[in-house]
C-alpha cells in the first residue's frame, strides 16, 4: 500500500529509544519529526531542521511551556534532537535559547543508513579460522608476565604506587 499524506519515522526511533523516553519527550520528539521529515520541498528532499514555536508544541502536544522546556532541554542531553538559532549556532542551554526568536529543531537520529552500516550482512567466521585467538594473546601473554615477575609483598605494592603519584 502506498500511504499519501504520512511521516516517515526511523526505525531507530522504536528499536532503541522508544523504552528510554517518556512521554513528553515521544510527543515533542515525534513533533520535530513531523515537521522536518514530515515535509518534502520542491526539489524531492525531506526538510533537515525547521523553525518551531513554544506556542506550536503547546498546541499540538498538549503539554505545559514548563514541561515543554525541560523536555526539550532531556531530548539535546540524551543527544536526539538538535537546537540551533537560524545561523546555525547550537544553543544547548535554555539560557542561551531565551529571548531568542528563530529557534529551529532538528532530529538528531543516528540511523543504520546514515552510518552506511550493512545490518545483517556479515558472515559469521568460526573462532578457529581467526587471526586473534584468545589463547595466544591473551592467556599466554598473562602466563609469561606471571612467570617473570615475583610476587611482592603489600608493603612493596604501596610504595611502587606512592611512587607512581609523586
Amino acid at each position: 500500500m502506498n500511504y499519501k499524506q504520512t511521516t516517515q519515522i526511523p526505525n531507530v526511533v522504536f528499536d532503541k529509544h522508544l523504552n528510554n523516553l517518556s512521554f513528553s519527550e515521544l510527543k515533542i520528539l515525534l513533533y520535530i519529526l513531523r515537521q522536518t521529515y514530515g515535509w518534502i520541498s520542491k526539489n524531492g528532499k525531506r526538510k533537515k531542521r525547521d523553525r518551531i514555536t513554544h506556542g506550536q508544541f503547546e498546541t499540538k502536544t498538549g503539554l505545559s511551556r514548563r514541561i515543554i522546556s525541560s523536555t526539550i532541554q532531556s531530548l539535546i542531553i540524551k543527544q536526539l534532537i538538535t537546537v540551533s538559532d537560524y545561523k546555525g549556532t547550537l544553543l544547548h542551554y535554555p539560557s542561551e535559547r531565551k529571548g531568542k526568536v528563530g529557534i529551529y529543531y532538528a532530529p538528531n537520529l543516528q540511523t543504520y543508513a546514515d552510518n552506511d552500516i550493512k545490518v545483517g550482512k556479515k558472515k559469521h567466521q568460526p573462532m578457529q579460522n581467526r587471526v586473534y585467538n584468545k589463547t595466544n594473546r591473551t592467556k599466554l601473554k598473562r602466563q609469561k608476565e606471571l612467570s617473570n615477575n615475583k610476587r611482592k609483598s603489600d608493603w612493596q605494592r604501596m610504595q611502587e604506587i606512592l611512587q607512581s603519584r609523586i
